[in-house]
């Protein structure tokens, strides 16, 4: 979030940074309205530690083990399927995950493997965002 908050003035004027923090249900807040909407989030546990992710709100539902998919108190996927019960879901939905090292402490200090992903992270946010436009 802090890499994205940095480059800000690249984003296009329709584009609105929000930070979910540990996310849970405020993240159906984000979604109410959205037409396009980008999650970035961490993830333990369905690649290499660093690795970037891309995916659909359907990937994340249809895990196989949504543990896997979540660090937070209510998984991603049952947010997005309670979304779906409740409200209007944005036309695109994606997700990119960053692969963490641990997933049971809870930190804002990132591992190097981490830190060495964020510029290939941004460049996919910023292609999916450039790829929005173009819809």
């Amino acid at each position: 979030m802090n890499r994205l908050g940095e480059m800000y003035d690249e984003l296009p004027e329709n584009v609105e940074l929000m930070d979910a923090g540990v996310g849970g249900l405020d993240i159906l807040n984000m979604l109410e309205g959205a037409s396009n909407l980008i999650i970035v989030d961490a993830v333990k546990g369905i690649g290499d530690v660093g690795s970037v992710h891309r995916l659909s709100a359907d990937d994340v539902k249809n895990a196989i083990s949504k543990e896997c998919i979540s660090i937070h108190d209510i998984s991603l996927a049952d947010v997005l399927t309670i979304a779906e019960q409740v409200q209007e879901m944005p036309d695109r939905l994606t997700i990119f995950a960053i692969e963490i090292e641990k997933a049971d402490e809870i930190s804002v200090d990132l591992s190097e493997k981490v830190k060495d992903s964020l510029d290939i992270a941004v460049k996919l946010i910023f292609d999916e965002i450039s790829a929005m436009k173009a819809c």
